[in-house]
């Protein structure tokens, strides 16, 4: 079990769980996807606390933070993680995330760029006009693709617990404990109201985000895997995001589906490591 600190924080009217590695070393901010936690970045975690200290928030709604009634804004969200920074008093940390974390992490650079240093995004819900949400078969398959999503973390949600391992493990035969169990745990935890939200979200999740891009000024990276697997976004989508941000590096991991880390994670981590070398040489 990680000794990892274990606390709340009360933002933007809620109460945010986090876990922190701590330690007097420069600090990164990790935000999970839909209907994941914050322990589903417990990898990549052991891979950067030697050297960081490293923050990893419950979202409303996920794990043990409070629900967010409803209001699961992309404006709402980096708000928390805005408040969250300014309460815990960090200094200038380097955000980032996965899919919805990346989408949070991507206002908070847009909102307040005086508060960060550099943001990182493994593959964000950013689409170019016509294109579905996920690539490949997923995006021929499900004109609903949050719907599904929904559905996924309720069936796990009420399965006995001594069938979701085996189970996910046949999902993802080559993910490690420290993916399975967190990612399992996840959807256990997962908010109700969360969950009644995506399978009709009353506002889209993510808010006009080529808006967003252009107010950042803070260097970047972008993860992307192959669009046919499943990814969200596409080599394409990159490039306009790369002519908004001149000072981004795009990581294109081939074979990768929209979970780019757990696919190819030796890849990942050796880009992930180098772009927070660059930011606090």
């Amino acid at each position: 079990m990680n000794k990892w600190c274990d606390e709340y924080v009360t933002v933007n009217g809620i109460k945010l769980h986090y876990y922190r590695t701590g330690g007097n070393k420069p600090q990164l901010i990790l935000n999970h996807g839909a209907m994941d936690d914050g322990l589903c970045w417990t990898r990549v975690t052991q891979e950067l606390e030697k050297d960081y200290d490293v923050i990893m928030f419950d979202s409303r709604g996920h794990g043990l933070s409070d629900s967010g009634q409803g209001d699961y804004r992309s404006t709402t969200r980096a708000t928390d993680i805005i408040q969250a920074i300014e309460t815990l008093d960090l200094n200038k940390p380097v955000v980032g995330g996965h899919s919805m974390g990346a989408d949070s992490s991507m206002y908070v650079a847009s909102i307040r760029p005086d508060l960060i240093r550099g943001f990182f995004m493994e593959d964000p819900p950013i689409t170019m006009p016509g294109e579905p949400i996920f690539g490949g078969a997923m995006g021929e398959k499900f004109e609903n693709p949050t719907k599904m999503m929904s559905m996924i973390a309720s069936f796990f949600k009420h399965l006995p617990s001594f069938l979701t391992k085996p189970l996910a493990q046949k999902m993802m035969p080559d993910a490690p404990d420290e993916e399975i169990i967190p990612w399992v745990n996840s959807k256990k935890r997962v908010n109700k109201d969360f969950i009644q939200f995506m399978k009709n979200p009353s506002d889209d999740i993510t808010e006009e985000p080529f808006s967003a891009l252009k107010k950042i000024k803070a260097p970047g990276l972008l993860f992307i895997g192959d669009r046919e697997n499943g990814s969200i976004v596409s080599e394409t989508t990159a490039q306009e995001i790369k002519k908004i941000l001149l000072n981004l590096t795009v990581t294109h991991l081939i074979g990768a589906n929209h979970d780019i880390r757990r696919a190819q994670f030796d890849g990942y981590i050796k880009a992930l490591k180098n772009f927070l070398a660059d930011i606090y040489k």
